[in-house]
């Protein structure tokens, strides 16, 4: 397996576990864990998947930090890296 499609199952290891564990739940733990695989994608000169981590990476950030209960930023960030990852497992 390639270090491409080895990122891509990593991604979609992570949000599979967090899908599991509720969207709702995210933690610092987690949003390490991205920016990590962030930081790979940046790494592949994949920038559109590097900036739609990083984007997830900031709402998840700006959602554990707010006491407020509306996380549909954060819903929709997660949906957009998820949509991308299965198109791009697709065409692979």
């Amino acid at each position: 397996m390639d270090q491409l499609q080895l990122l891509l199952e990593k991604l979609s290891d992570w949000l599979e576990r967090l899908l599991l564990k509720g969207i709702y739940k995210i933690d610092s733990k987690d949003i390490d864990e991205l920016c990590s695989l962030q930081e790979s994608a940046q790494a592949y000169e994949m920038s559109f998947l590097a900036q739609l981590l990083d984007e997830l990476a900031s709402e998840g950030k700006s959602y554990t930090r707010s006491i407020q209960h509306d996380a549909e930023s954060l819903i929709t960030r997660y949906l957009y890296v998820s949509q991308y990852v299965s198109m791009q497992k697709r065409t692979a």
